[in-house]
């Protein structure tokens, strides 16, 4: 009973883990994808640091 129990807890944890990882990899492609689109765009904001290209899209609000 208790191995079982321990089996059914390990299994959780590895199901909970593979979501994490799916999530994760998710965010990582669309965070991808839109950076991309944005310098398809924008193809200035390729050479600025992040908080330039913060600064640059709030002014084009």
């Amino acid at each position: 009973m208790r191995k079982e129990i321990c089996q059914l807890k390990n299994r959780q944890k590895i199901l909970l883990n593979r979501k994490a990882d799916a999530e994760r990899k998710a965010r990582t492609h669309r965070l991808i994808e839109h950076g991309a689109i944005l310098e398809s765009v924008f193809p200035e904001i390729v050479s600025m640091t992040g908080e330039q290209v913060k600064a640059f899209l709030k002014q084009r609000r």
